[in-house]
C-alpha cells in the first residue's frame, strides 16, 4: 500500500510529550511563531514565578523550542509546529488504542474492512494533499 503523508515516524524525533501544563505554555509560544519573552509568558501565568521558569525549562529540555538570551530574559522560539505536535499525538493515539499505524489501514477499520485498495488509498493521499495546501 502507498505511503500516506500521515505515516508514523518517531514522537517528533523522540521528543517526550508535554504535559497538560506545559501545553499550556506551548500554546501561548506557538501563538507567537517569531518569539515571545519570558516576561511576556510569565504576565501570562498566576504560577509562582519559580514554577514557571521549571515548566519552560521542561519545554527547553524536550526539545520543542530554541532558548536565545536577550538582556535580562530569554526568547522562546517554537521547533515544532502545534500541527507537528498534534499529528504525532493523534498517532500515538491510534497506534495505543487500536494497534494502527498508518492512516489508510485506520479508514480502512473504521470502513469495517480490513485495508484499503490501492486506488482508495491513493484517492486519500490527493484529499490529505489538498487539506495540507489549505
Amino acid at each position: 500500500m502507498a505511503k500516506t503523508p500521515l505515516e508514523p515516524l518517531e514522537f517528533l524525533g523522540n521528543r517526550k510529550p508535554l504535559s497538560e501544563t506545559e501545553l499550556e505554555y506551548m500554546r501561548v509560544i506557538w501563538n507567537q511563531p517569531e518569539g515571545i519573552s519570558s516576561e511576556e509568558i510569565y504576565s501570562m501565568f498566576p504560577n509562582a514565578l519559580g514554577t514557571k521558569s521549571t515548566i519552560l525549562f521542561r519545554i527547553s529540555e524536550k526539545g520543542y523550542v530554541n532558548v536565545e538570551r536577550d538582556g535580562l530574559h530569554y526568547v522562546y522560539t517554537p521547533q515544532v509546529t502545534e500541527r507537528q505536535y498534534n499529528q504525532a499525538i493523534m498517532q500515538k493515539k491510534m497506534k495505543k488504542t487500536f494497534g494502527i499505524t498508518k492512516l489508510p489501514d485506520f479508514i480502512a477499520a473504521f470502513c469495517g474492512r480490513k485495508e484499503l485498495t490501492e486506488e482508495e488509498a491513493k484517492k486519500m493521499e490527493e484529499m490529505i494533499r489538498e487539506l495540507e495546501d489549505d
